[in-house]
């Protein structure tokens, strides 16, 4: 597939990249579009993409990724997708990928955030991001002897929004194509492990995300205080897997509402997210599908 990216994204990828150094990030990231042409679905009449000094993005019609590279010599292997929250309507902190680029690129870990398409200018925006999400790992994937990653250690952190997609993607996952003419479309989209931070159901019950044996091992976070994504939504999560025998820790805070696990200064303490997550993965979690639970 080919890395250069469309004259569509240099303008913002720009805008994106000043941002980021303004921010105190060490180094812009390499900015690839998730597909080579339009998207399935595409919206030719979206217009401009929209994005604000907080790195806030909107009006997403062609959907890339951001990758941050630690130094060669520091590299572990691990990669994270990042997919941040936004009601699908906008990605909130694209340009920090929700404060995990400063948190485990240092510790030597990939973070690859995710621009996935937003209502609008999509129609069908739960379709088309999951689409959009199963490319990423594929992308990733692909790319990954390159990046100095290890493909068997490509995990997803989702918060709000973003961990509906990742739970959807994690219970939605196909091998790919091996005779596709499109080598990106022949790996595997089945992330590793989940991270879902504050789920989101979206309207929907927990039988819309169907839990098997072959079902990524998850971490699930929530707040007691959450009245956008509650706990029973959470707790229904680690109950499916539980049904199975696949690996799931629930993490319950008793407060901070939807934003318990945004990382910054005086936090609660759903603010150590990164820690109680890294913790789970040292521990050592078997990701192999039909693994049974510890």
């Amino acid at each position: 597939m080919p890395l250069k990216s469309a004259g569509f994204f240099a303008g913002r990828w720009i805008l994106v990249s000043a941002i980021m150094i303004a921010a105190g990030l060490r180094a812009a990231p390499e900015l690839l579009p998730l597909w080579d042409g339009t998207p399935p679905h595409h919206v030719g009449t979206a217009g401009a993409e929209t994005i604000d000094a907080a790195g806030t993005v909107g009006n997403v019609s062609v959907p890339a990724i951001a990758v941050h590279l630690p130094p060669p010599e520091r590299a572990t292997g691990q990669a994270f997708i990042v997919c941040p929250g936004g009601s699908y309507s906008r990605i909130g902190l694209f340009t920090s990928g929700m404060g995990t680029v400063d948190y485990f690129v240092p510790k030597g870990a990939a973070i690859i955030v995710l621009k996935y398409r937003t209502r609008p200018p999509s129609t069908r925006v739960v379709e088309d991001s999951l689409a959009d999400a199963r490319r990423a790992v594929r992308l990733v994937r692909y790319h990954a002897a390159r990046w100095k990653i290890d493909p068997s250690r490509i995990g997803m952190i989702g918060s709000s929004a973003g961990s509906h997609l990742v739970l959807n993607l994690g219970t939605h996952w196909d091998r790919g194509d091996p005779v596709a003419a499109d080598p990106v479309e022949r790996q595997s989209c089945r992330p590793d492990f989940l991270c879902l931070l504050c789920p989101w159901p979206n309207a929907q019950p927990v039988t819309d995300f169907p839990v098997t044996r072959e079902t990524p091992p998850a971490f699930v976070a929530s707040a007691r205080d959450d009245k956008v994504a509650p706990t029973e939504f959470a707790e229904g999560i680690a109950a499916a897997y539980r049904r199975v025998d696949v690996e799931c820790r629930l993490w319950l805070v008793e407060k901070g509402g939807h934003t318990a696990f945004k990382l910054g200064a005086n936090r609660g303490e759903g603010a150590r997210w990164p820690e109680r997550f890294g913790a789970w993965l040292e521990a050592g979690v078997d990701s192999r599908p039909g693994r049974a639970a510890r």
